[in-house]
């Protein structure tokens, strides 16, 4: 039987018919696939946490829905905001102790950031490192800035080494203390045992330079700072015992002499001897009352030599007098006594340096005397006579039946008072608003050195003066005489006429302090002890006349001497407060609020 075969054009021929075939068989249009949806921002990132660990924060979170990557934030007021990327964390170091941080976390895709909510944290406050000082200091020795000091107990530098260099057992050692660093008196002491202060033995040192030799004010971060171990807020007058420098220089009160308060001996042949540098410090809340007559200053010099240098100090809430010469020829300048509890300046046994811009503010609650001068009690000739020079002085009291200021309250007594045959001399000086008198010469020895000046006398071993000096509001405003009283030795009128002398060049005139010359303040926000202008017809004394003879007088050895001034008072009237040379470094809390921190950070 004969296979049949399909010729390849009938196949050809039926594929075509069924193609026709079956594209008759459906008439609809094709359907277009569904558009895709639109991107989107991503999901805010969850669960987001901050984690501090000393100066480091860490931020952790969960990632956002849609997220491509993620960056994270931090930043706190007063620096730059900081930024890095992260998948699910991210690490910040090096941030600044005590401050609060803002933490924030961005999811982010190519549409867009997304935020997530924020957190926050803070770096703690590190309180700093203290040491405490539990014994002498026998050999060279440095207090660093970065820890704290406290004084347990009365601790010496040196072993003291006589008038001469040459006492059995002497230790000469020089302590040397950082700008910025800060010491604290410790105050919680068992009853009955001796409060922690810091002397300078004759022969050694103390090296407190806050700016490293320059003549300037210190800035606030360089000023070392000698304190009470109590918080801030909660100091008082008397938290402990002060500072105490022991020289070799003469005094009148023999070959040598006890220091207040078991403080040690001081006095001797050297009136050029050399204790050290005390420049920009403050010492704050000190003194101690041993007995009423035996009671430790803010800074006792105690036959302290020319050699030392002294300058931008301030002594603030002291419980006894602020600021105390005894002897010596030391020179101080640039000095703040602020809220003493007796005198702010006080001097005696023959001081013979000079003290230059000085501003004394009383504080009306505890306060005797502005300036208290004197040579001997028990013997007005005793040799070598308290000769010294104070000039450019702004002396404010703070009694309250003539201040109106936030100073004001009971106490506060006299403006300057020469007494036990001082031989001082004043010049280009104010005080004000003191309670008693402007000014005051007491006692007969004094008396003889006033009626000499008076004679024509200029001899300052056998004188006293103030001259180029103005007193305004004591014991009452209105005529001249109600500034001054009879004080055991002149009459008021005589103390007035001795005032008023011609060619003495005084005023009975307002000094013309700026509005808030009597009020507290604080370190930010400092009283303006600072004239509007000089009292009309105002003469000053020639201070460039001032004889540096190095017997009445002695001069610097590191080159201070008196700077000529053409006004009275402690800063140049008109001076801005911010340039004013006592601004920005020292302090005016009655409780220390605007203070250093104490050891805990407190």
């Amino acid at each position: 039987m004969r296979k049949q075969t399909r010729s390849p054009l009938a196949f050809i021929s039926a594929l075509a018919i069924g193609i026709f075939v079956a594209g008759c068989g459906d008439d609809a249009d094709p359907v277009d696939p569904p558009d895709p949806p639109p991107p989107t921002a991503p999901g805010a990132p969850t669960g987001v946490t901050a984690s501090v660990d000393g100066t480091t924060i860490t931020l952790n979170w969960s990632p956002g829905t849609g997220a491509t990557g993620h960056r994270a934030t931090l930043s706190t007021p007063g620096e730059t905001a900081r930024s890095q990327n992260g998948e699910t964390s991210a690490t910040f170091t090096d941030l600044t102790a005590g401050a609060t941080y803002t933490g924030q976390v961005f999811a982010i895709n190519t549409v867009g950031e997304t935020p997530s909510a924020a957190v926050s944290a803070q770096i703690p406050e590190e309180p700093p490192t203290f040491e405490l000082v539990t014994q002498d200091i026998l050999e060279n020795t440095t207090w660093t800035a970065d820890k704290v000091w406290i004084l347990q107990q009365p601790t010496f530098v040196g072993a003291d080494c006589g008038i001469d260099g040459t006492r059995s057992g002497c230790v000469q050692a020089t302590l040397t203390i950082e700008p910025g660093t800060t010491i604290l008196g410790k105050t919680d002491l068992p009853q009955g045992v001796r409060g922690a202060y810091l002397v300078v033995s004759r022969g050694s040192q103390l090296i407190a330079d806050a700016t490293d030799g320059e003549d300037r004010a210190p800035t606030a971060d360089e000023v070392i700072v000698f304190t009470s171990d109590k918080p801030r807020g909660q100091r008082d007058r008397g938290d402990w015992g002060g500072l105490i420098i022991n020289g070799q220089a003469q005094t009148n009160a023999g070959d040598e002499a006890q220091g207040e308060g078991d403080s040690g001996f001081f006095g001797g042949e050297d009136d050029m001897d050399g204790s050290g540098i005390l420049r920009g410090v403050r010492i704050e809340f000190a003194g101690d009352r041993v007995t009423p007559s035996d009671e430790l200053n803010g800074l006792a010099l105690q036959g302290v030599g020319a050699a030392t240098t002294i300058s931008y100090v301030q002594i603030h809430y002291n419980v006894d007098d602020g600021i105390e010469p005894f002897g010596g020829t030391v020179s101080v300048d640039h000095l703040v006594v602020t809220g003493i509890g007796d005198d702010s300046v006080d001097g005696t046994d023959g001081y013979r340096g000079f003290m230059q811009f000085v501003i004394g503010q009383q504080r009306g609650d505890e306060a005797d005397n502005g300036m208290e001068l004197s040579n001997d009690g028990e013997d007005a000739d005793l040799a070598p006579q308290s000769t010294a020079v104070i000039a450019n002085a702004t002396m404010i009291g703070g009694d309250e039946d003539f201040q109106t200021g936030e100073i004001a309250g009971p106490n506060g007594d006299r403006g300057v008072q020469f007494r036990e045959g001082s031989h001082y001399r004043i010049y280009n000086s104010i005080f004000r608003d003191f309670g008693d008198a402007g000014f005051c010469v007491e006692n007969a020895g004094t008396v003889v050195a006033a009626d000499k000046r008076l004679e024509g006398n200029t001899n300052p071993a056998e004188t006293l003066t103030i001259e180029g000096s103005v007193v305004w509001n004591n014991a009452g405003a209105g005529d001249s005489q109600e500034n001054f009283e009879g004080c055991s030795g002149y009459t008021t009128q005589e103390n007035m006429e001795f005032f008023m002398t011609d060619g003495f060049n005084n005023m009975v005139t307002d000094p013309m302090l700026r509005e808030g010359y009597n009020n507290i303040g604080s370190m930010d926000s400092p009283p303006d002890i600072v004239a509007s202008a000089v009292p009309s017809n105002y003469e000053a004394f020639d201070l460039s006349s001032v004889n540096f003879d190095g017997v009445t007088l002695f001069a610097p050895t590191d080159g201070r001497t008196l700077v000529a001034t053409d006004y009275p008072g402690a800063v140049a009237p008109g001076t801005a407060l911010s340039e004013a040379w006592y601004a920005g470094w020292t302090i005016w809390s009655i409780d220390g609020s605007d203070s250093r921190p104490n050891h805990t950070g407190n």
